[in-house]
């Protein structure tokens, strides 16, 4: 929402009046709405019900995991391995591996796991166990763990 309210703030700046665009399947979609009236309160309302819903943060807790090495066949190899080998825990759910949404960047294949969790639990603690039985990195396959991240890209 942010972005996108930004840049179409941009348009409309200095003497000339601007317009900006916005091509979507959903225009009916309670985000698109908010971003047409320029509305912040109703997007955060419906985004703050929606996560609440859904057990996302600040609802819930959540792990990024980005499997990236030079080779995509690598990079996703690990990437399933250590999705194989994620401890079982009652109300943990981990998801993927899935590309990661900037699949290649810097010459590196990216692959991704998302982990989700109750708010309450202890989700460093999880992490540290699963390394315990990771797959070894090998070659120039690297493991980039965020907890909470702030950004999924």
């Amino acid at each position: 929402f942010q972005l996108v309210h930004q840049v179409a703030g941009r348009a409309g700046r200095g003497a000339a009046e601007g317009r900006g665009f916005i091509q979507t399947h959903m225009p009916e979609h309670p985000v698109m709405q908010a971003l047409v009236k320029g509305d912040r309160a109703a997007f955060y309302e419906t985004e703050i019900r929606a996560r609440e819903e859904a057990h996302l943060p600040p609802f819930g807790r959540m792990a990024s995991l980005i499997v990236s090495a030079s080779d995509s066949h690598a990079a996703e190899a690990h990437a399933r391995r250590l999705a194989q080998c994620a401890p079982i825990v009652e109300g943990v759910r981990v998801l993927g591996p899935a590309e990661a949404p900037l699949a290649l960047l810097r010459g590196r294949h990216r692959w991704r796991l998302l982990v989700r969790a109750p708010r309450a639990f202890d989700l460093s603690a999880y992490l540290r166990q699963w390394r315990t039985v990771a797959p070894k990195v090998t070659g120039n396959t690297k493991v980039a763990i965020d907890v909470d991240p702030l950004s999924f890209m």
